[in-house]
């Protein structure tokens, strides 16, 4: 009677440690995955994501841009002293808020035009190994555009010569694409700069704009 019950106790205990050992490995290739495989994944499909939002991006300012036939002189006010150097360059806030707003509304538009997006990753990207990164046949992760759009203006100035300036006017535009996994989701942002209008400014500029450089302001 001892023997069998403790032949019982041998079957209970060797269960438990058979279900401890399968969940011990389905913990760690979750955990395999989500720390080293999906890394290394999204970075795989990121040159793809980030052509497809880099494409999407350039389409709509290009568009925006030639609708409404934005200049310059659409964005920026530049006053002159009587001996020729500039005074002031002022932003114009009302029109650069609507470029920004509409750009905003035609990239949001034309992501949800693409859509879901498929993408191949080879098989071999998921062991985690870089020399193995290349091999296997595809597997397929979706790209989804989840609707995040915020833009920013990017202002710089250029030494172009004996009192010549360039003055160049960029919009950045961060874009957030979701990338599916198997197990799990990553959001990336890609963040895409694009040249609007420039000019260059002939006679002196105020040494503030020239040791300034760079100036970035920004519409959500």
């Amino acid at each position: 009677m001892k023997k069998v019950k403790n032949k019982r106790l041998s079957l209970k205990a060797r269960a438990y440690i058979c279900l401890g050992c399968v969940l011990f490995v389905v913990l760690c290739a979750f955990l395999y995955f989500q720390f080293v495989v999906s890394p290394l994944v999204v970075e795989v499909s990121r040159a793809q994501v980030d052509s497809i939002a880099t494409t999407v991006v350039s389409d709509a300012i290009y568009d925006v841009i030639q609708d409404e036939g934005y200049k310059y002189d659409d964005f920026m006010q530049v006053s002159y002293m009587q001996d020729g150097s500039v005074a002031s360059i002022t932003a114009d806030s009302i029109k650069l808020n609507n470029f920004a707003r509409e750009l905003s509304t035609l990239v949001q538009i034309y992501l949800d035009t693409v859509g879901e997006h498929d993408i191949g990753i080879p098989l071999g990207s998921f062991t985690g190994i870089n020399a193995l990164s290349g091999i296997g046949p595809n597997v397929t992760v979706n790209m989804v555009p989840i609707g995040s759009v915020i833009t920013s203006f990017e202002s710089s100035f250029t030494n172009a010569g004996i009192n010549n300036v360039l003055h160049s006017l960029y919009i950045n535009v961060n874009v957030t694409i979701s990338v599916i996994l198997p197990l799990t989701t990553k959001h990336v942002d890609f963040i895409t700069q694009v040249l609007i209008c420039e000019n260059l400014l002939t006679g002196k500029v105020p040494e503030v704009y020239l040791n300034f450089g760079n100036s970035v302001f920004s519409w959500a």
